[in-house]
């Protein structure tokens, strides 16, 4: 038996419905009672009414209730027909006179529900209200305002939840603060104000036009080094292989992509594999540039982070680990490879070392390559493209890119002719033989189809346009060269070459010493009792052995006070270039030879020293430095100067915070001389000055180069270097390592691609050179056979410049989107911005941020509240401890207990005193971001502001939106729509002009009484930005389409090619009959592989969908200045 569907009862003292469920809805026709309205509101979820029409004067006062789609609805009529008597029916049955009412109750409801108002009841909130909620600034829409036994319930929406309240709790606020047109209705905001909420809107949504890491490293600005970086944030993969050569900052590069790919999503897992005597060298590197704290560890520690991942965990995991022992811990990776343990940096150094194939290195690359979502390869070791190096190289990077190495070979021929067009254009007016190299391009097998692009095409007009290119043009050809060479999304390579910089000139002089007699005894004996050591063991004294010899060379005095004092550890605690843990060695025997003992009279090394440092302080030279790789020479060096010249010393012994000061005074002109180590001037910069003294020689050339390198870099401010050597003949280190050193070129030319060449030459040099077996003569032969090889080796390189121009991928001179003091059209975070949040963060928790004595440095000093704002925001982010130079805890502890912190918010005076860095990678910006954060609808987002650059007394309505799109690349990024309130015609230039001045920090406030003109073409304002970005919208969606597309083809391809080549990997170590261990690894390697393949259809389905956000974020009235 079916129910009725249609009811109605008259009125009486309560309203009631006579239905067994809560009614959804209620509808009121007519004007109900003030006990009426209480009642209502409890009847319903939602409740609206209307004035009665002609049409419901057919309706009796009364309530009816109506089910529709399996809920109960009510209509309440009041001042209708009178009352009659209760009735009910099916909606098919109401035909006759007595229940025809109840149909047209059913299609009163249906009709009228729309237009009608929320019920304005007891309650002082209704629906569609806006209102903040109480105790925050957040803003929430009113829903529903329902009457309960306890009061009013107030349904609210609140950021894209539901959320209830009662009425105590909410305030009702006049217009939505986030929209534009409530913008308007306030006063104009200061330019401070405005600024500080462009920069607020930079930071918490991470931009992918801006380069976070400009200005956020303790590094001096070079365009070329943020290349790689700008390659990596648009690459489809992920992978880059920087082939730079020595001395451009390959590791300041791998810094600055590592900033740029944090700033934009978290990075848990991060690995540097470096060779084993890099290892310590990338960690102080990480800690001095960029305030990264990572360890550098065993692969034990790996296992431990299988061991959480297997237990279901997901553990965070930065690390440095040595090349050489994760190859051979067949056991850890064998363990990984059953829980990929998804790394999202891996970052290799001297990665050509992963190239050779069947090897234990090319299966930890291939590994690493399937474990990490990005991944750096690092090289500058000469690439012969007539060997399967480079292309063993790439395909580990990307198997699909290159199917095999002939394909290879002809993917590259295009690259020869389009790096000619870039030097026709480059020497001006050889536009026809451009235009030559480009016929040949599409004459290559795949230059038919670089031929078919779009860029191709724009390519070919440009040069087919005229012989006579601007500036611009030529600019252009050059970014086009760049995108259409073949290798471009995988390679970055820089030549020093090709970086604009003045170079000094180093001038080589040599002080030739007279030893005394008694010196050359004392000397001899040394040499000589070591020899017989070495003699009787069958072996050329080792690392330990060799550090008395080099002492006794560098300085007779401080050797025999070491001697004198038979504690041997005393060697190598003076030591300060060790590459390894030095064995033990025992001094005893020699200690009591009777010529040691003898008073060595005057130092007829140091003499001359004193009189060449006079004769250039005659010349008017001011400063100098000397180097030495001993404590004990260092220490006598700064005690005997100190009579003459006023002297300071630093050297690996010296704290690092006392080694600022020193520099500081140094580069003030405090002090005359800087007796210094090279482990003490470590990744310091003297730039200042250009006289450097070899008191004694490294016998390591890369050493050599280090010391010369702390003053011959970029910024030099002399013409010439001075370089110069102390010589005392008939000393190993005069006769055989300065010779070899003077051979090869060391002291007057950089060591750029040698440095490879020189590591593998001189890794045993030393023990060669001093096989007690040799004479004299043999010794000095066999440094000029390997000084021979070097320069055989060095012949080949050069013979290799013009076949590996197919290398060159951009006008290195032409970075795109860079200019010569950085980032174009404000795409950076300036010192500005930084400054003003951290300055509000300061006023608001009382703690102080003042002046230092240097300029551009601050002190600041914080107080229980900063230190538990850090608290708070460090625990429930739980970001990397990365950002300053102090590790976290010690971070919050210096903050809490008002200790005075010296800071910047300037990259150069950060590099050079190595003070902190304030930058948008700091801790303490991510707690002033987060203060804003819980105030964000204080930010003001309507300003009045003058920008320089703009045509003065011009003004413009400017809008500045947030766009975002979803897809396969994911995108946001600050549009600015501006119009000229002259002409009203769009003004392309304004948006780019604001962003400068906002990150430069010049924006200022607007003359007083400037005309609002955004709220008088607020309509234009807005349709001429939605103008340019409907078609933008529509533009993405096609990339994002053919993006999808090649990038599903591309990457099927490269896993198909992955997986053939793990299988024939498995067969052969199997046939190898390898390691059982090692085939578990294969085998390991390939499952995952077919996973991924699987994985695949899934992730591209999700790629496709696609859309774009447009969200207003500031509406500006400017002014030209």
């Amino acid at each position: 038996m079916f129910e009725d569907d249609l009811r109605y009862w008259p009125i009486s003292e309560r309203l009631e419905f006579d239905v067994r469920d809560e009614l959804l809805t209620v509808l009121v026709l007519g004007e109900p009672n003030e006990s009426q309205r209480s009642q209502l509101e409890s009847l319903a979820a939602e409740v609206r009414e209307s004035a009665l029409t002609l049409e419901d004067q057919s309706l009796h006062d009364g309530c009816y209730s109506v089910y529709r789609r399996g809920r109960w609805h009510g209509l309440v009529v009041i001042g209708a027909q009178p009352a009659q008597e209760a009735v009910s029916a099916r909606h098919r049955f109401t035909d006759d006179g007595s229940r025809l009412h109840l149909a047209l109750a059913r299609l009163a409801l249906a009709e009228g529900w729309d237009g009608a108002r929320p019920l304005l009841g007891t309650s002082s909130f209704a629906v569609d209200d806006m209102v903040r909620i109480i105790g925050t600034e957040t803003p929430g829409r009113v829903r529903r305002v329902s009457a309960t036994p306890g009061g009013h319930r107030i349904e609210v929406a609140v950021d894209g939840e539901i959320r209830y309240f009662g009425e105590a709790s909410l305030q009702k606020i006049d217009g939505d603060p986030r929209d534009a047109r409530f913008w308007l209705q306030q006063g104009p905001a200061s330019a401070d104000d405005i600024a500080l909420t462009l920069t607020w809107t930079k930071l918490r949504t991470p931009l992918s036009n801006v380069l976070y890491s400009f200005q956020a490293s303790k590094t001096i600005f070079r365009a070329y080094q943020f290349i790689p970086a700008l390659k990596m944030l648009t690459s489809p993969t992920g992978r880059l292989l920087i082939a730079d050569e020595v001395g451009l900052g390959k590791t300041i590069e791998a810094g600055i992509v590592w900033c740029e790919l944090e700033q934009r999503s978290p990075l848990r897992r991060t690995l540097v594999v470096v060779p084993s005597s890099l290892t310590l060298k990338w960690q102080r590197e990480m800690r001095r540039r960029f305030d990264r704290q990572l360890d550098v560890i065993k692969p034990r520690e790996l296992d431990r982070l299988a061991d959480q991942l297997l237990d279901g965990g997901d553990p965070e995991f930065h690390a440095i680990v040595s090349l050489e022992s994760l190859r051979t811990a067949t056991d850890t990776l064998e363990r990984l490879t059953k829980v990929p343990p998804r790394f999202d940096l891996v970052i290799v150094d001297e990665a050509h070392a992963l190239g050779n194939i069947g090897t234990r290195s090319n299966l930890l690359g291939g590994l690493l390559s399937d474990w990490a979502d990005n991944l750096l390869f690092l090289s500058a070791t000469p690439i012969n493209l007539r060997s399967d190096d480079l292309y063993n190289l790439l395909t580990l990077l990307d198997d699909g890119m290159f199917p095999d190495v002939d394909v290879f070979r002809q993917q590259l021929e295009p690259n020869q002719h389009l790096n000619a067009i870039s030097r026709f254009i480059a020497q001006r007016g050889e536009v026809a033989s451009a235009r030559a190299q480009l016929d040949a391009v599409a004459r290559t097998r795949f230059g038919r189809t670089i031929a078919s692009r779009p860029d191709f095409a724009r390519l070919k007009a440009l040069l087919n346009g005229s012989d006579d290119l601007d500036d611009v043009e030529r600019s252009e050809v050059k970014g086009l060269v760049s995108e259409l060479n073949t290798l471009s999304g995988v390679l970055s390579r820089t030549r020093k070459v090709d970086v604009p910089d003045a170079k000094a000139v180093r001038e080589v002089h040599d002080v030739r010493v007279a030893w005394s007699g008694s010196e050359k005894d004392y000397y001899d004996s040394v040499v000589g009792y070591y020899m017989s050591r070495a003699t009787s063991s069958g072996t050329p004294p080792g690392f330990a052995m060799q550090m008395p010899l080099r002492q006794a060379a560098s300085c007779l005095h401080a050797s025999q006070e070491t001697l004198r004092s038979r504690d041997a550890s005393l060697f190598r605690a003076s030591i300060d270039d060790a590459d390894e843990d030095p064995e033990v060695i025992t001094v005893d025997d020699l200690a009591q030879m009777p010529v040691l003992a003898r008073p060595l009279g005057s130092d007829s090394k140091y003499e001359a020293l004193h009189s060449k440092l006079h004769d250039l302080r005659r010349q008017g030279v001011r400063q100098a430095m000397i180097f030495s790789t001993f404590r004990g020479t260092i220490s006598y060096l700064t005690a005997r100067l100190s009579t003459d010249f006023t002297v300071r010393a630093m050297h690996g012994g010296v704290k690092m915070e006392e080694r600022q000061p020193i520099i500081d005074d140094f580069r003030a002109g405090a002090f005359e001389i800087l007796v210094v180590s090279e482990v003490g001037s470590e990744g310091l910069d003297f730039e200042f000055c250009n006289v450097l003294v070899n008191y004694d020689l490294p016998w390591n050339p890369m050493r050599v180069e280090q010391r010369i390198g702390r003053l011959d870099r970029f910024g030099q401010e002399h013409e010439k270097i001075l370089i110069i050597n102390m010589h005392v003949p008939g000393t190993i280190e005069s006769d055989i390592i300065a010779r070899l050193y003077t051979r090869i070129g060391i002291f007057k030319d950089s060591i750029g691609d040698l440095e490879p060449i020189l590591r593998d030459e001189f890794r045993d040099a030393a023990t060669r050179l001093l096989d007690p077996k040799l004479t004299s003569e043999q010794r000095a032969r066999r440094a000029d056979e390997i000084a021979l090889a070097i320069e055989t080796r060095s012949s080949q390189i050069k013979r290799l410049e013009t076949e590996r121009a197919t290398l060159t991928t951009i006008d290195q001179l032409k970075v795109d989107g860079m200019t010569d003091s950085g980032p174009a059209d404000g795409r950076y975070v300036g010192a500005s911005e930084i400054r003003a949040i951290m300055e509000r963060l300061v006023t608001s928790t009382g703690a102080t941020l003042g002046p230092a004595r240097r300029k551009g440095v601050h002190v600041l000093r914080g107080n229980a509240d900063l230190a538990e704002r850090f608290f708070q925001v460090r625990r429930r982010e739980r970001k990397a401890d990365r950002g300053s130079k102090y590790p976290v805890a010690t971070l919050e502890a210096k903050l809490r207990a008002g200790e005075p912190l010296e800071v910047t918010f300037d990259a150069e005076i950060a590099s050079r005193h190595d003070v902190e860095l304030l930058s948008a990678r700091h801790p303490l910006v991510d707690v002033a971001l987060a203060s804003i954060e819980t105030d964000d609808l204080h930010l003001r987002r309507y300003g009045q502001v003058s920008v320089p650059g703009l045509s003065s007394g011009r003004q413009f309505a400017v809008r500045i939106d947030l766009v975002a799109t979803t897809g396969i690349r994911p995108s946001r990024e600050l549009v600015a729509t501006a119009l000229d309130l002259a002409t009203g015609e769009v003004a392309d230039d304004v948006g780019s002009a604001v962003l400068t001045a906002l990150a430069g920090g010049a924006l200022t406030d607007a003359p007083p009484g400037m005309r609002p003109g955004v709220r008088d073409v607020y309509q234009q304002l807005e349709n001429a930005a939605w103008s340019r970005l409907a078609p933008e919208e529509d533009r993405r969606r096609l990339d994002n389409e053919a993006l999808v597309a090649g990038r599903a083809q591309s990457r099927s391809e490269s896993l198909r090619i992955k997986e053939s080549k793990a299988i024939r990997s498995l067969d052969k170590v199997r046939e190898d009959d390898r390691d059982p261990r090692v085939i578990r690894m294969h085998e390991g390697r390939l499952r995952n592989i077919r996973a991924e393949i699987d994985a695949l259809r899934s992730t591209v389905a999700a790629d496709r969908e696609m859309s774009m956000s447009v969200q207003t974020v500031a509406l500006l009235d400017v002014v030209g200045v």
